[in-house]
C-alpha cells in the first residue's frame, strides 16, 4: 500500500534561525505548542494511554498528562528533576528493548535521530498500528550550507540504501544513550522508512522549523 501523505498548517510562526543560540526557549515554546496541535488531531484522550520514549526532562509527558492521557515516560537515564511528576509513571529502561504493547499513542519526540539507522527502522516497526508522534531532526544539506551550519560532527553518508548524515554524539544528557554515532535521515528517506515499517498515512506539520543543525519537523504517523 502506498503511504498517504497529508499536511497540516501550524497557525503560528516558528522561531527564526537567529533565535536558536544554546537551548532556545523560543524553540521549546514552539515545540510545545505544535505538540498540543498534534494531540488535538487525535481527539479525546479519555481512557487512552500515552508512552513518551526517551522522555528526558518529561516536559512532553507532562503536557500529554495535562491533556487527559494516562502517561508512561521511558528513558535510559533517571528523571532529570530527581523525582517523578504526579500522574506520570517513569520507567528506567532502554527504549530499544522496551515493550510497546498496551499503549494507545506513542511519542518519539527528539529521539529518533539519536539512534542508529537499523534501530530507527526497528522502532518504527514496533510502533506500527498505534498513532505515533515524531519530532526529529531532518537532514537537509542545502539548508545547512545556506545557513552556514556545517559541523565537523556531521558527515553526509548513505546506509542500507537510505541517504542522510552520520552525527558524532557528545555523550552529554541531551545525546544518545549508548551510541557514539547516530544517523539522520533526510525527509525522503524518513518517509520511505515509515512506509517500509507498514504505516498507512503520515501527516506533516507545515512548515518544518529550524534547529542549530538545520531542519526539524513534526510528523503524525497513523
Amino acid at each position: 500500500m502506498t503511504l498517504s501523505i497529508e499536511s497540516r498548517d501550524v497557525p503560528f510562526a516558528c522561531p527564526p534561525p537567529e533565535a536558536l543560540s544554546g537551548k532556545s526557549l523560543q524553540q521549546l515554546s514552539y515545540r510545545m505548542r505544535v505538540f498540543e496541535l498534534v494531540l488535538k488531531e487525535l481527539g479525546d484522550a479519555a481512557g487512552r494511554s500515552f508512552v513518551d520514549l526517551g522522555a528526558g526532562p518529561l516536559m512532553f509527558a507532562q503536557r500529554a498528562r495535562d491533556n487527559g492521557y494516562t502517561v508512561t515516560a521511558v528513558d535510559a537515564r533517571p528523571p532529570w528533576t530527581g523525582s517523578d511528576p504526579e500522574g506520570i509513571v517513569h520507567i528506567l529502561a532502554d527504549i530499544r528493548t522496551f515493550p510497546l504493547h498496551g499503549f494507545d499513542v506513542i511519542g518519539i519526540i527528539g529521539l529518533l535521530y539519536h539512534l542508529r539507522l537499523e534501530e530507527q527502522i526497528d522502532l518504527l516497526r514496533r510502533c506500527e498500528g498505534r498513532p505515533t508522534i515524531v519530532d526529529t531532526e531532518v537532514w537537509c544539506p542545502d539548508l545547512v550550507k545556506e545557513m552556514g551550519l556545517e559541523s565537523p560532527r556531521i558527515r553526509p553518508c548513505s546506509e542500507l540504501g537510505y541517504s542522510g548524515a552520520m552525527l558524532q554524539e557528545t555523550g552529554n544528557v541531551w545525546s544518545s544513550f549508548g551510541n557514539e554515532e547516530s544517523f539522520w535521515l533526510d525527509e525522503p528517506g524518513l518517509l520511505h522508512a515509515v512506509e517500509e515499517a507498514g504505516w498507512n498515512s503520515v501527516t506533516l506539520m507545515e512548515p518544518p522549523y529550524f534547529s542549530r543543525f538545520g531542519r526539524r519537523r513534526w510528523y503524525l504517523l497513523q
